[in-house]
């Protein structure tokens, strides 16, 4: 078996779409790295911030979902084998230099030292200040503090310890003697099995009941009671298994050497089995509360898979166009339709747009401040004026764009777009002073956009430029979009309002389900407090994109009693009042 510790390279990988494209990925894909380094380990704290880290102290992050990366510095010049980034700010990496923690993502490094001199070998946090390590001589560790102190709670007979924490008080590790342990009171004490005599390399649970383990010989172990028992799950293949994800009760995926990725839609008792190459895969990760995967391996190998996730692109001229991006004057405003007809011969239909992107040619370092972008589904086939009303405002903020080549732009709010409609599109900023401007590609396309620009002084050109002329080219433009299959209006797939219900099973013993509501990618923190006001559980704390979520509170480790739960975004409060009987 090829060194799962090899070091890692950076992936060098910019999409160009230049032309009228599709791209739906349903299925697991490789992606050019431009590089023959192994790739070891990857981490995606949110569906659209992901690292990946390489050989020689190359260093690569994305902030759209992998469309695009750009080079970090990372802790060591030297060799890196693992990075685990907790949200897209704090993260580590264990290098061969010693292991490594950024608050910044990853702009700065500082080193911390461990009881153990041994490299890491997996990281994993439960909250933003819990979190667990194991190391290459069988370790496990845990930090309260957020990773700057770590203290032994145990060590595992083999070497490589992988470890999965459920919530603060049930994990599991296990190592390459095909030992696992298991703890149901945050690592006060563990129980040991032995359940196979080769490697065991994963380890996930999706409830405290429900996991799976992967292993040499294209083995998967099952447990449906917390790990008390284990049975072995017939894959079909022989390949060393590295990598493992488990999604649902249904859903799970595995990759391994020799690029085998498997997939199971029923629970693991069948698998169907995706070869991407010849060369070894190292680690598969999937962004949190998404079916967007991705795994790395041997010889910058890397592939990519967003469940349903199409990329939809407009236009393919290769004229230079200023608008909507004019940073040459202060003040600018951009309407743009694209019609129903083009968008459904690129491969759209009914879905949520995330992401817009344009293919800059030239780049202006100028800040647009009251970026703004706005979208709306219309009957219009033809412009010769402003639009004025209609409009759901998707993204507000300050933009820069961060270099040539497709740069896409993450919406604050998806658009449901509603297919057969034509789609308008208007961009506008309001700055105060003005460098050159940024240009984009664009394709002839008469009366489909209308602009203006000008320095308006105290003027705000979202609001102030009324009038404007017709342009005859139209910037060419890609859409990163969920298609949307149930029920005929695409707005009742996303909430309306923020909203935080009452936990489930209420009173409940020990576990009961939270669910909330966010109408916008939010920052949220959702927190649980006994009757004193203290903090007693960190369930959530990062940015979620729109939609409706579930999270599992776990009280086992606390008495009965009266409890709350708070969630909080910049705009939004609640507190809601549950009873844990035991």
């Amino acid at each position: 078996m090829k060194n799962i510790y090899s070091l890692f390279a950076s992936i060098l990988f910019l999409v160009i779409l230049n032309s009228n494209i599709s791209l739906s990925q349903a299925t697991w894909q490789t992606i050019n790295t431009g590089t023959i380094e192994n790739l070891n380990s990857v981490s995606f704290p949110n569906p659209y911030v992901g690292y990946i880290a390489g050989n020689n102290g190359k260093f690569m992050k994305t902030e759209n979902a992998g469309l695009n990366w750009t080079s970090v510095t990372p802790p060591s010049a030297g060799n890196n084998n693992l990075v685990y980034f907790v949200n897209p700010f704090v993260g580590f990496v264990s290098s061969q230099t010693g292991f490594f923690k950024t608050t910044n993502g990853g702009l700065n490094w500082v080193q911390i030292l461990l009881p153990s001199t041994y490299a890491v070998t997996s990281v994993h946090f439960t909250s933003a200040l819990t979190g667990w390590l194991g190391d290459y001589y069988g370790h496990v560790m845990k930090t309260t503090d957020g990773g700057t102190n770590w203290v032994i709670l145990n060590t595992m007979p083999g070497y490589r310890t992988r470890v999965f924490f459920l919530n603060d008080i049930n994990g599991w590790a296990v190592d390459t003697y095909g030992y696992v342990i298991r703890t149901t009171n945050g690592g006060t004490g563990f129980q040991s099995q032995r359940i196979l005599t080769d490697t065991l390399s994963q380890v996930k649970f999706i409830s405290s009941t429900l996991g799976m383990i992967s292993a040499d010989s294209g083995r998967v172990f099952k447990t449906v009671n917390g790990g008390v028992n284990w049975t072995l799950i017939n894959t079909g293949v022989t390949n060393n298994l590295t990598g493992l994800h488990y999604e649902s009760p249904t859903k799970a995926y595995a990759c391994g050497s020799s690029g085998i990725i498997l997939a199971s839609v029923n629970g693991g008792t069948a698998w169907n089995s995706q070869t991407i190459s010849s060369n070894d895969l190292y680690d598969m990760v999937f962004a949190p509360n998404t079916s967007a995967g991705w795994v790395v391996g041997e010889f910058g190998t890397a592939a990519k898979r967003v469940n349903e996730e199409t990329m939809i692109c407009v236009g393919s001229g290769t004229a230079q166009v200023a608008y909507p991006f004019y940073s040459y004057y202060m003040d600018s405003r951009t309407d743009m339709l694209y019609t129903a007809a083009e968008i459904t011969a690129a491969g759209g239909g009914m879905s949520l747009i995330t992401q817009i992107g344009f293919y800059f040619d030239s780049l202006s370092v100028q800040p647009l401040n009251g970026f703004t972008i706005k979208m709306q589904n219309t009957d219009q086939v033809s412009l010769s004026e402003f639009v004025s009303t209609g409009w759901s405002t998707v993204f507000a903020g300050t933009y820069v764009p961060s270099g040539l080549g497709t740069q896409f732009i993450l919406l604050n709010t998806p658009f449901a777009y509603a297919q057969g409609s034509n789609l308008l599109v208007e961009i506008c900023f309001n700055n105060s002073n003005y460098t050159v401007n940024s240009f984009v590609r664009g394709t002839v396309a008469a009366g489909k956009t209308f602009h203006n620009h000008a320095d308006l002084g105290t003027g705000n050109g979202c609001l102030d430029l009324t009038t404007g002329s017709v342009m005859n080219t139209r910037p060419n433009i890609c859409f990163i979009a969920n298609p949307i299959t149930n029920g005929s209006d695409p707005s009742n797939n996303l909430p309306k309002t923020y909203s935080l219900h009452q936990n489930y099973p209420n009173p409940f013993n020990p576990v009961t389900k939270i669910k909330f509501d966010i109408p916008k990618s939010s920052f949220v923190s959702l927190l649980v407090y006994d009757i004193l006001g203290r903090e007693v559980s960190v369930l959530v704390n990062e940015t979620k994109q729109a939609g409706s979520y579930i999270v599992d509170f776990d009280a086992s480790r606390l008495t009965s009693g009266i409890y709350f739960y708070r969630l909080s975004t910049q705009t939004f409060s609640d507190t809601k009042k549950m009873i844990l009987i035991k």
